[in-house]
């Protein structure tokens, strides 16, 4: 127990130092002479305590370290107290560096000046040192004479000045830095525009002009995080070195520095250490370039006619491609994925997970149109180029992708229809049929049955047969659709091999057969009336009538009248000479 009571005195010696702001006063302690015994217990428990180290550190610079724990006094507080003497043996001008002496002790040395106990010197501090306590004590006594004077130097007046000149000096040269930096940036800028215009206004680009239109922006880019980069590094460097002027401030200065250093060493070794995995991933996105370009080549093959699979379109070609390439993608991706940066990383598991959920909160409709397109595409319902009706919409197909397809009307509308629409409804490709005999486009008229139905059906086959763009073999047809009440439904069918001009077709068709009707004197009239009508007359333009024509008058049955009695009169209307 004699050792504890050793460091209980010292370190009550030790604490009141500080306390007592005159020097003359901290003159007055005594230290207590201890005994050599020790208890190996007690031993066990310094060298615990030993390897908890305190530094001393004024202006930045380093001057001893103690190692023993004291009392309650760890070693970084001794570390602090020892720090605050110096200091203010320092500011007192009138104590020599010189007077910095050491005292031997029993078990302890002593360094004080003027009969001021600085520090004391333990045994333990030098085991922990590896030297002997008498070299340690000097070389500690020695630290502080040098870092005395160093302080009185440094915090003089014509250090000060001398700061604030090598300060404007860094300013100076700090703004010619980001002078230069903006005048090269400048100078590059528009070297880069200029060529990049230049590429855009030439006719005939070759490749290099092709590259540099795309490499171009991509460089603006690139040197303007540089340029930021550059001036954010002079910046802290100038602000680092300026505070390394001012002794105050010199130990901010080493601090920023050392984080900056150790940091840089951090990310040095890290990408060191990366350089294994980094392998594995180069490797992985090598065999994966290359599966990608055999799956290109073997594709581009199929789409040319090259290749040829049994039941394998060649318009397959396209769409089978890049599914291939997305599921390599993303079969690298999973093989890749350990391998990468920060993988393992809580943040990034973190962003993994909440990218997953909106995906899947968010993309049930997307991800049901890009199955719709898959199907679609396999399905060949239609192609790009085909003149189709989906819905109630009708027009050419000009672009079919993995969500939407859109169409492009007669009106010359742009219609964009999503895939899972196009799935769910009903589909009408017109060109399909048109491209080997034709497809049929139809027409209905109704004619009173007074019209011979001969007549009516050659009517019509000729004005099929007159109208632009409908095909002569096959030859159009017309069909009795049905024999109604008071008039015969012929439906006219014709073909044509260029459906997306059945709307012309369809107006050029109803005006030639109006004009071969008015030519032939068919009424195109169902007499189907809700009012009395003077039918006597033919109901078709008057430069379409005869000369020769009579118009008809009603014929009554006086016979019929006489024996069905005046009671019941009855009054037959029909065609006929009067």
């Amino acid at each position: 127990m004699k050792r504890l009571i050793i460091n209980v005195c010292v370190g009550l010696i030790i604490c009141q130092l500080p306390a007592a702001s005159p020097l003359s006063a901290m003159a007055q302690q005594q230290l207590t002479t201890p005994t050599n015994n020790q208890v190996a217990s007690e031993q066990d428990i310094i060298e615990e305590e030993v390897a908890k180290t305190g530094e001393v550190v004024i202006d930045g610079r380093p001057v001893l370290t103690v190692y023993e724990r004291i009392a309650h006094l760890t070693p970084e507080a001794r570390a602090q107290g020892i720090e605050a003497r110096i200091i203010t043996l320092a500011r007192e001008t009138s104590i020599p560096p010189e007077s910095v002496l050491i005292q031997p002790r029993d078990v302890w040395t002593e360094i004080s000046a003027d009969n001021v106990v600085i520090m004391a010197v333990t045994d333990a501090d030098a085991r922990a040192a590896g030297k002997s306590r008498q070299i340690l004590a000097l070389e500690d006594a020695a630290s502080i004479r040098q870092t005395i004077q160093t302080y009185r130097q440094e915090h003089s007046w014509r250090m000060i000045l001398r700061a604030i000149f090598k300060t404007a000096l860094a300013v100076l040269f700090l703004v010619l830095s980001l002078w230069l930096v903006r005048r090269c940036r400048w100078f590059l800028r528009v070297r880069i525009e200029e060529h990049i215009r230049r590429s855009a206004k030439v006719l005939e680009k070759s490749g290099w002009h092709l590259s540099f239109a795309y490499i171009g922006p991509t460089m603006l880019a690139i040197g303007t995080f540089l340029r930021w980069l550059l001036i954010l590094g002079l910046c802290e460097a100038t602000l680092t070195i300026v505070l390394g002027f001012f002794s105050s401030t010199r130990e901010i200065s080493l601090t920023v520095t050392r984080w900056v250093f150790s940091q840089l060493e951090m990310l040095g070794r890290s990408v060191v250490d990366y350089l294994p995995k980094l392998l594995v991933v180069a490797v992985i996105a090598i065999i994966t370039n290359y599966a990608l370009r055999l799956v290109r080549l073997i594709f581009r093959q199929i789409r040319r006619g090259e290749l040829k699979i049994p039941g394998f379109y060649p318009d397959w070609a396209e769409p089978t491609e890049k599914l291939i390439r997305l599921l390599l993608l993303v079969l690298a991706l999973i093989v890749a994925f350990p391998y990468l940066p920060g993988a393992r990383s809580p943040a990034f598991r973190g962003i993994s997970i909440f990218v997953g959920v909106l995906l899947s909160l968010g993309s049930s409709s997307a991800v049901a149109s890009a199955i719709a397109g898959v199907i679609l595409t396999y399905m060949r319902s239609f192609l790009v180029g085909d003149w189709v009706q989906i819905g109630d919409t009708m027009g050419e197909v000009i672009e079919k992708t993995l969500l939407v397809t859109r169409l492009l009307t007669p009106k010359a509308e742009v219609i964009t229809i999503p895939n899972s629409a196009v799935m769910n409804g009903s589909v009408k490709n017109y060109s399909t049929e048109a491209k080997r005999a034709g497809v049929i486009f139809y027409t209905a008229v109704s004619i009173g049955f007074d019209a011979p139905w001969r007549t009516v059906h050659q009517l019509l086959v000729g004005a099929a047969l007159a109208t632009e763009h409908v095909l002569r073999q096959p030859a159009p047809f017309v069909l009795q659709r049905s024999l109604d009440d008071f008039y015969v439904t012929y439906e006219l069918n014709a073909y044509t091999d260029t459906p997306r001009e059945v709307l012309n077709i369809y107006s050029d068709l109803h005006r030639n057969i109006q004009d071969k009707f008015n030519d032939a004197g068919v009424e195109i009239c169902s007499p189907h009336f809700s009012s009395l009508r003077d039918g006597n007359t033919i109901a078709i333009p008057e430069q379409y009538i005869k000369p020769d024509y009579k118009q008809t008058g009603f014929r009554v049955n006086l016979g019929e009248i006489a024996r069905n009695g005046d009671s019941q009169t009855k009054c037959a209307a029909t065609s006929g000479d009067k």
